[in-house]
């Protein structure tokens, strides 16, 4: 397929429809883009990823908008391209799906251009969000509580966590350190532990600090064990040493 094949998109329309995308991306509508398209199909999301060429594990992510969970903003961008091809989103679905006034289908002669089209406005659009995702973070918001005066705790993604094989299951370590990234936390590294006979999951937070809260938080998400660090500086930087593979990660 050429360049002349596909069908222009009007210059005054385009920035509004990848804007719109990009607001619905923002405001944790995602589910209503890529999964009601996906619904009405009456796919489930294992048939969408073999229609894509992606995983369940990564359709979820686009349904759900965590750009956050790919190793970066190119694969995220390139995994919701093959997602809209996949759904065979076209240019009036994709307006209806951003919040746009939806224009009456022209008649098409080549229906693969607006497959074309229709990637190009999801592709703009996720563009938009990963790109402010990454360039526009800010402090973690102060969140107050009834009869509580204390700030947050920092966001997952200002947290590192190392992940080590602990029992000797390097798939699984792999998997726990992807169920880690997909909660928003940064992973600074999988390796194997000096041990492997450790008989529970268990995260070592440090002392300083949030350390502990911060411990105690990715604990609860894991349903893991928590101990302090002997040696610890980083409040920021948690350890987690993982075990027989027991915890429910598709939880």
């Amino acid at each position: 397929m050429t360049t002349s094949s596909v069908r222009p998109l009007d210059p005054n329309d385009q920035p509004q429809l990848a804007l719109a995308f990009v607001s619905s991306l923002e405001s944790g509508a995602a589910a209503t883009v890529f999964a009601n398209a996906r619904l009405r199909r009456q796919l489930s999301r294992e048939q969408v990823a073999h229609r894509s060429g992606l995983t369940t594990e990564q359709v979820i992510w686009l349904e759900e908008g965590r750009v956050y969970a790919f190793r970066s903003p190119e694969d995220a961008l390139a995994a919701a391209l093959l997602l809209a091809s996949g759904l065979e989103i076209d240019n009036h679905e994709a307006r209806e799906l951003a919040g746009l006034p939806v224009l009456p289908r022209p008649i098409e002669r080549n229906p693969r251009a607006r497959l074309a089209v229709a990637a190009a406005l999801i592709v703009v659009g996720i563009a938009g969000v990963v790109m402010l995702g990454y360039a526009l973070r800010g402090p973690a918001a102060h969140v107050f509580t009834p009869g509580s005066n204390k700030a947050a705790l920092p966001a997952t993604w200002k947290v590192k966590v190392v992940v080590e094989n602990g029992a000797g299951d390097i798939t699984y370590t792999r998997r726990v350190a992807s169920h880690i990234a997909s909660l928003g936390y940064q992973i600074a590294s999988v390796k194997r532990a000096s041990r492997f006979n450790y008989k529970h999951t268990t995260i070592f937070y440090s002392s300083v600090g949030k350390g502990r809260e911060l411990g105690k938080r990715l604990a609860s998400q894991l349903k893991a064990d928590l101990l302090p660090l002997p040696s610890g500086k980083d409040q920021r930087r948690l350890f987690v040493i993982v075990g027989p593979a027991t915890l429910a990660l598709d939880g």
